[in-house]
């Protein structure tokens, strides 16, 4: 008895020394930056006008290639960045995702957008289409690998996949107009969505899911329709909900963030429809009745989602 209670506390020291390694090379991660974001703010804003996502990825880089060729060392700084590097992918798709997209959705500004709807649509879906089409002709015929179609497809769809953080602050900084940054984050969302359901379907066929043309007819609809259809539906109960809580701050915030990765979940897991969509399609719809939100609340639960995003993003580029 005496050797297994040794063994058992020996495994869970050592799962909880793995776990503070880790707690310890994030909390550096936020710190540092922090700094980058404070250096680019203050020292170097007019002569680097670099977007913050893309130093704090170089940072990390710098960070990651330097632990990398660093042998024979071994300390809880290191170890820390080990454990990171083996970390589930899905852990940072359910922790990250659900943040970072509902945050542009759902803090859009909606009468903006609005007008610039059709035009994102007809670039998320054809222009993604197309986008897709050139990357898998080049990955057929030029690359060495001798991949099939199907996998060509599917690394295009990952390929034309945007990221709007970084080009929606160039356009702000640069003094863009509004109409423009808005139909870039839209057709950003939109895009994310399209091309992660391409991506699926395909993925499906492959794996030998989707062995039918009925199937891939199904799954097609299931994807581009269940998810903003359920996302909508989501969208109506929360601004229901919302509106009874009135000057509620804590409750009225703390209850986006809840929505986001529950509905998030159960599109993902229990549905199996497009999340991504699902969140696009909620967040907006929540975008246009932000009445629901209290006056009072507006603002504080604007800059909690400000705050929460940043985190995440340096979080996801340090990381990186």
């Amino acid at each position: 008895m005496t050797a297994i209670g040794n063994a058992t506390m020996g495994s869970h020291d050592a799962g909880g020394h793995a776990i503070g390694t880790v707690i310890l090379f994030l909390s550096f991660a936020v710190l540092a930056g922090c700094i980058c974001k404070l250096i680019l703010s203050q020292v170097l804003k007019n002569k680097f006008p670099a977007p913050f996502t893309v130093i704090v990825l170089i940072f990390g880089f710098t960070v990651g290639m330097i632990i990398s060729h660093t042998y024979g060392m071994s300390n809880d700084f290191l170890l820390g960045e080990k454990e990171l590097r083996e970390i589930n992918p899905h852990l940072i798709y359910y922790i990250f995702f659900p943040l970072l997209i509902f945050d542009s959705a759902f803090n859009s500004r909606f009468h903006v957008i609005r007008p610039q709807i059709i035009s994102a649509i007809l670039l998320a879906g054809p222009g993604v289409l197309i986008s897709i089409t050139i990357v898998a002709v080049f990955a057929t015929y030029i690359f060495p690998y001798h991949w099939s179609w199907l996998l060509s497809i599917m690394f295009g769809s990952i390929l034309s996949a945007t990221d709007p953080v970084v080009v929606v602050a160039l356009l702000h900084e640069s003094g863009a107009s509004k109409s423009l940054a808005a139909l870039i984050d839209l057709e950003s969302l939109l895009n994310d969505g399209s091309a992660f359901v391409i991506f699926m379907i395909f993925r499906d066929i492959v794996v030998g899911k989707s062995d039918g043309a009925k199937k891939i007819i199904i799954d097609i609809f299931k994807f581009t329709i269940g998810g903003p259809v359920f996302g909508i539906a989501c969208g109506v109960i929360a601004v229901i909900a919302l509106n009874m809580a009135h000057n509620k701050l804590e409750v009225e915030i703390i209850s986006t963030f809840g929505l986001a990765y529950l509905i998030f979940y159960v599109a993902d897991v229990e549905l199996e429809v497009s999340a991504v969509l699902a969140l696009v399609a909620m967040g907006l719809f929540m975008a246009k009745y932000k009445y629901c939100i209290s006056s009072q609340v507006q603002v504080p639960m604007a800059n909690t989602w400000r705050i929460i995003t940043d985190f995440a993003n340096i979080l996801i580029f340090i990381i990186t």
